[in-house]
């Protein structure tokens, strides 16, 4: 027996057309079971086009399962905002809102603080201590030697001025006693321009009492027509002098200042 693989069908086990077993048989050519059969050619096992299981069925082709061209979920995974569908839009578009919302909260509370700062009232600076006695009385003190200082330098000059002219020079002597006069008076007004104490204030009052009386005789003395007359006053004016010191020696000590000589 020659083997089939080599071509050779002689063989009547293999002669599938003449023998009637095989050609009209329905084992092959002519039966149903394959030819006319509807297991393959006509047989709805088969023939997929016309079996309503494969051609109308929705497995595939109309089953939205499977169908991508409509569903938004798989048309593009490129914008995050169209295509991630409507939970991760929302998911972005809440990260944002909390992010903004987030920076107008600390915007506001930044702009409560800095009104808070400008609103705020300055502390006011601690208040100056209150000088203690000792310096309000130095500061008395030097307030009476800034009066005081030039008006005994310059009653001083013009004294030593009179006593030059007052035995041969009415005139002269005369002008110098109108000058201590002039000098006196300003020396009271000064003096009585500085706020003292009151215990203080009593003796400046006795002393500016006390230059009046002595400028009253000075001015008469001024007033004199012969040098007799003139020279005639000098005690009286020495002796309202004498009061004068006496007063200024009393403001000296109530302001702790040393003590002059007396002319």
């Amino acid at each position: 027996m020659t083997n089939s693989r080599n071509g050779d069908f002689g063989d009547p086990r293999y002669a599938k057309v003449k023998d009637p077993g095989y050609a009209d048989g329905p084992g092959y050519a002519d039966g149903p079971g394959y030819a006319d059969g509807p297991g393959y050619a006509d047989g709805p096992g088969h023939a997929k086009v016309e079996d309503p299981r494969y051609a109308d069925s929705p497995g595939y082709a109309d089953d939205p399962r499977y169908s991508y061209v409509d569903d938004p979920a798989y048309m593009d995974f490129g914008d995050v905002n169209e295509s991630a569908g409507p939970s991760a839009r929302r998911s972005a578009g809440g990260v944002l809102v909390a992010g903004a919302s987030t920076l107008a909260v600390l915007l506001l509370l930044g702009s409560i603080y800095a009104l808070g700062i400008m609103k705020r009232a300055p502390t006011p600076p601690p208040a100056p201590a209150a000088p203690s006695a000792s310096a309000k009385l130095a500061a008395l003190a030097h307030s009476y030697l800034v009066v005081a200082t030039p008006s005994d330098k310059q009653l001083n000059a013009e004294e030593d001025a009179y006593a030059g002219n007052e035995h041969d020079n009415i005139a002269a002597a005369e002008t110098d006693l109108r000058q201590e006069v002039a000098t006196e008076r300003l020396f009271d007004t000064q003096l009585a321009a500085i706020k003292f104490p009151a215990a203080i204030e009593s003796i400046v009052q006795a002393l500016i009492k006390a230059n009046e009386s002595q400028f009253g005789v000075t001015e008469r003395q001024a007033g004199s027509t012969t040098l007799a007359q003139l020279q005639s006053l000098d005690a009286e004016r020495k002796a309202g002098g004498a009061v004068v010191e006496a007063q200024v020696a009393l403001i000296r000590k109530a302001l702790h200042l040393p003590s002059v000589p007396t002319s």
